[in-house]
């Protein structure tokens, strides 16, 4: 069973169609990474698997499941999402930031704190700053904190939208080599970049997107050996892969 399936899904923004026709499949506990230039809707993607947007066409599933929107609280209480910037809330400390959602799921304070903690140790950050606010802490430091919250309620599912962009090239690949070990192999992953590199590292399957439309899919030594069309190709190409 996949993880998550796309059927026929069209999605437009005042008349303007951002995907078209999107039929996918994301495998069950492999990271899936969606890279595209800019505007081909790969972000998109993300927010109809979240629920915060919905398709004017189409069937979107989870675990074989049509999503019910009405339903759609109970449905994001089973996946982790990360963003560019670790959208933070500014006035709550570190650990009220990644406790939240156990928070509002009603778990013990006791459980909250041991998860907490135990999440701050694997991205190798200091309990210290459990007690800080995120102005305090560096961009590196905010973004852990932010993979932290989304896998707070160890989660099967985890969406992830350019987590690691705005950070320098040696903070990234610290927090790869953190995040490849704390992420379990039962896990689906679905990753959003426009960093081809960054896609193969983290990722075992790849969606190639362009004007809203999937033009390639596939295991990455795939793709990159048997390019769909000169489009897939070009794009590995300037990405000197």
């Amino acid at each position: 069973m996949s993880a998550v399936e796309f059927e026929n899904i069209c999605k437009s923004y005042n008349q303007t169609r951002v995907l078209t026709d999107v039929s996918l499949s994301f495998p069950d506990a492999q990271t899936t990474a969606i890279v595209g230039e800019s505007g081909s809707g790969k972000s998109t993607l993300l927010q109809l698997v979240n629920g915060l947007i919905q398709p004017d066409s189409g069937i979107l599933k989870i675990e074989g499941k049509k999503i019910n929107y009405r339903s759609i609280s109970s449905v994001r209480k089973k996946m982790g999402y990360a963003v560019q910037g670790a959208g933070l809330f500014p006035h709550l400390t570190i650990r009220r930031n990644i406790t939240l959602l156990a928070q509002l799921s009603g778990w013990e304070p006791r459980l909250m704190d041991e998860r907490c903690d135990e999440l701050l140790d694997e991205f190798e950050l200091d309990s210290d700053l459990a007690e800080r606010y995120p102005h305090s802490l560096s961009g590196g430091q905010q973004q852990r904190v932010g993979l932290c919250r989304a896998l707070m309620l160890d989660p099967k599912l985890l969406l992830l939208d350019e987590p690691f962009s705005a950070l320098d090239p040696i903070t990234r690949g610290s927090i790869y080599e953190q995040f490849l070990k704390v992420i379990r192999k039962d896990k689906s992953i679905i990753l959003v970049t426009h960093d081809i590199n960054e896609a193969l590292k983290l990722a075992g399957h790849l969606v190639i997107l362009r004007n809203g439309k999937v033009i390639q899919e596939g295991k990455p030594h795939t793709v990159i050996n048997h390019p769909a069309e000169e489009y897939v190709k070009r794009f590995f190409l300037n990405a000197n892969v």
